[in-house]
């Protein structure tokens, strides 16, 4: 069992997605568009809140926890 971390708020959303091995435009914007890929991390949790932006990290198939 491995421990997860937390990903840095400076990572880019294009780069994000390919460490997790999620398909480009996966991460979305809470309004169901598509969160820019050279956007950080950090500017989406400013705009949307830290809770919008953890529904839309947990809908992709980033892994939980638990797996």
């Amino acid at each position: 069992m491995s421990k997860h971390r937390k990903d840095r708020s400076d990572i880019q959303v294009g780069n994000l997605e390919k460490k997790h091995d999620l398909a480009p435009g996966a991460i979305r914007n809470p309004d169901d568009t598509d969160a820019r890929s050279d956007k950080e991390l950090g500017n989406l949790e400013r705009e949307y809140g830290e809770e919008a932006l953890k529904s839309t990290l947990n809908s992709t198939n980033q892994p939980t926890p638990n797996e």
